[in-house]
């Protein structure tokens, strides 16, 4: 098969967002976002700003006329900020403008009173206070009490995994245009085009058959559109609806790595037992995931980071828990892995911290815990046909992995 897009990125002929030709009539907008990461709104004046030359109308909270929420899996993140600002960046009001230019403009005169609130980014003091998206979550499997009995090797340890942006090469963006019968056409650059025909549906207060999301291609997004993309779509179509003129809304790049969510960074903590035939006879793991300020997808990464836990390899006693913080952060999403890289990336610490303390070769550890037929996951799969050990030998000989380790350590060794 084919990537039937090949051709025309190389020529530069693929049409995104910016290559759409701009109507007549369409306005700009723009987020008046917040410059602080918890707050409470006192008092917003936009009386300046909206006198500025130029600019249509400043919309806020005031004037959805659906719900104010963009919130996927649960309903905890309002597409503009109401009482409460929760993190820096977060969309307070949409300034639309005759231009990019004078919005821009008008931003700087808007002028707003807050009440700081303390701030958490820390997954680990997210949990201590109990700032929480939903409730943990474990998967276990055998005897966690007696399992240590069998080890006479026990390590323990922690491993951080930082978060990720995910620069795709196109930004967010959409552009939305009015149509016959109060039906409104919405080009998105987005990887979900069915979570934008719901959500603009909800906030606009209209049926989803009344909007259409036109999308050409879903690709290049790394996860960053799937859920992201949702709330620029929902405020040109808001704003559409509201004024019944197109417009259109390409955000910048610094605009965007501010205001959206990354990879999720985790904080995990790790107690790892092994036998003197190197068996990993015990697991237990912790992952603090931090959130960001609303659910987005979190819960659901989450959970591909639990079925994850032990990678490739069996152990016969697992506990692997879970915690979905909530921090002042903007609500991080899906990235490709989707939370799998992150607890993969726990029981390899673990099993280095092991090889170190040990004296031997990490891969000595990982090829004598390879998954085979008949093994079980911790959360009950049965493993019905597995290549793990196939593919294992199959890479140490093509790829001659012994001789490259020795170069390696011959290398370190001569350039210290």
């Amino acid at each position: 098969m084919k990537n039937i897009d090949s051709n025309s990125h190389v020529k530069g002929t693929s049409i995104y967002l910016d290559d759409i030709p701009v109507r007549a009539g369409t306005l700009y907008a723009l987020a008046y976002d917040s410059s602080c990461a918890h707050a409470r709104i006192k008092k917003v004046d936009y009386s300046t700003a909206e006198n500025y030359p130029g600019v249509i109308k400043i919309i806020t909270h005031k004037d959805i006329p659906g719900q104010n929420q963009i919130g996927g899996i649960f309903p905890d993140e309002p597409l503009l900020a109401e009482n409460d600002i929760h993190f820096w960046g977060m969309p307070i009001a949409l300034i639309i403008a005759e231009s990019e230019y004078i919005a821009r403009k008008a931003k700087k005169l808007i002028k707003i009173e807050v009440e700081e609130l303390p701030v958490i980014t820390d997954p680990r003091e997210a949990r201590e206070k109990g700032h929480l998206i939903f409730p943990p979550r474990t998967f276990q499997m055998g005897n966690m009490d007696s399992a240590w009995d069998q080890c006479e090797y026990i390590l323990e340890g922690r491993a951080d995994s930082n978060g990720q942006e995910h620069l795709y090469i196109e930004t967010q963006g959409a552009y939305a245009f009015p149509m016959e019968n109060g039906s409104i056409r919405i080009s998105s650059s987005t990887q979900g085009p069915t979570a934008v025909q719901k959500t603009v549906a909800r906030v606009l207060g209209i049926p989803m058959h009344k909007i259409e999301v036109d999308v050409t291609r879903l690709g290049g997004g790394f996860g960053g559109k799937e859920d992201q993309a949702t709330a620029w779509a929902v405020m040109v179509a808001l704003a559409a609806q509201i004024l019944n003129r197109p417009v259109k809304y390409a955000v910048h790049r610094m605009d965007d790595m501010r205001m959206t969510g990354k990879r999720h960074p985790y904080s995990s903590d790790y107690k790892i037992g092994l036998s003197k035939d190197l068996k990993i006879q015990a697991y237990e793991v912790t992952f603090h995931q931090n959130a960001g300020a609303a659910a987005d997808l979190s819960p659901a990464v989450m959970e591909r980071t639990l079925y994850h836990a032990t990678n490739t390899y069996f152990v016969p006693n697992v506990k692997a828990t879970a915690y979905c913080c909530k921090t002042n952060l903007p609500p991080n999403t899906a990235f490709r892995g989707f939370g799998g890289p992150q607890g993969m990336f726990v029981i390899e610490s673990a099993i280095q911290k092991a090889a170190n303390h040990i004296g031997i070769k990490t891969r000595d550890i990982q090829a004598a815990n390879l998954l085979k037929e008949k093994d079980e996951f911790p959360y009950g799969q049965i493993v019905k046909k597995c290549e793990a050990t196939n593919a294992w030998y199959a890479t140490l000989e093509k790829y001659n992995i012994k001789e490259l380790e020795e170069e390696i350590d011959s290398f370190n060794k001569n350039n210290v």
